[in-house]
Formats: structure tokens, C-alpha cells, sequence
């Protein structure tokens, strides 16, 4: 079973066991969140049962059933929340989750490989690819991205947009 970042959790919030979360994934996926599972170093993905979950700014506030106050929550400062891959609610075909993107090959159409994919970022308008070089900025946008595809993990740009 493949599993998937869905968010990183930034700090605890309030004195009642919520965790400031940052979202890798979309709304929807934290609007029916029922369980997500954290990683132990070296060790398996443990299930922890989300009790409830609200919006908050850009964040979202997730709490753990029986983690009820600040001090039991602490513990999950800087775990990244995950789900499998297979609970992610299904995308339309020119939809993509930012992992898929992460490592694809970025070409021009004419032909000029600028590198491979190293982040996803949102820049809450649109998402941004970040390359392996952390010097080029693409963003995912209609106007410069001209085609995905993910059996190929390559992902095809207009060359006269791209400096």
C-alpha cells in the first residue's frame, strides 16, 4: 500500500489537543478526514482517528480522538500526516495531486529540458513547480503548461514563457 503526504503539522493550537496543520492535499480530502496515519522513524505508518477537523486561515485545526489537551498533543510537532494512496478522492483526468508531479521530467515544445519536478508549491491562486535547481519557478498554469503525462512523467511547457 502506497501512501501519500497529506499535510505537515506546524504546532499545536489552543489548550484542547488541535494541531495546526498545513495542507498538501485539497479541501476535500480534509473535509471527510475519518483516520489518517503518521510514520515512527524507521518504523510502520500508525492509524490515529481524527475526531474533528475545521479551517482556519490557510491552515486546517485536526484533533485525535483521546489526545484532549496540549500536552498530549505535543508529541505530533513536525509529523507529516498520511493517507493511502487509494483514499484520495479520485481527480478528473486533467486533475493532478502535487505528488504526482514531483519528479516528472519538465520539456519546452521545442525541445529544451529544463529538469525534473523537485516540489509542488501554492501560491494560492495557482500552484507553483519548483525544479531541482530551486532557480526555476513554472507556474501550473493553463497558459504554460501545455500537456501532463503520467505514464511518460512528463510534463510539456510553452518554450517562449520559460526564460
Amino acid at each position: 500500500m502506497e501512501f501519500v503526504a497529506i499535510g505537515k503539522v506546524l504546532d499545536t493550537f489552543g489548550i484542547k489537543g488541535e494541531l495546526k496543520v498545513l495542507p498538501f492535499a485539497p479541501e476535500e480530502v480534509f473535509e471527510n478526514l475519518k483516520k489518517v496515519y503518521l510514520k515512527r522513524k524507521g518504523g510502520d505508518y500508525v492509524p490515529f482517528e481524527v475526531e474533528g477537523v475545521r479551517r482556519h486561515r490557510e491552515f486546517y485545526l485536526v484533533k485525535f480522538r483521546g489526545y484532549d489537551d496540549i500536552s498530549s498533543a505535543e508529541q505530533f510537532r513536525r509529523a507529516t500526516l498520511y493517507l493511502p494512496e487509494e483514499e484520495l478522492p479520485p481527480r478528473e483526468e486533467d486533475e493532478f495531486y502535487a505528488y504526482e508531479l514531483v519528479g516528472m521530467e519538465v520539456v519546452t515544445d521545442k525541445g529544451r529540458e529544463l529538469g525534473k519536478v523537485k516540489r509542488v508549491e501554492d501560491y494560492g491562486v495557482y500552484d507553483v513547480l519548483i525544479l531541482e535547481d530551486e532557480k526555476t519557478f513554472i507556474p501550473f498554469v493553463g497558459e504554460i503548461i501545455l500537456s501532463v503525462e503520467r505514464e511518460k512523467k512528463l510534463i510539456r511547457v510553452k518554450d517562449d514563457l520559460i526564460p
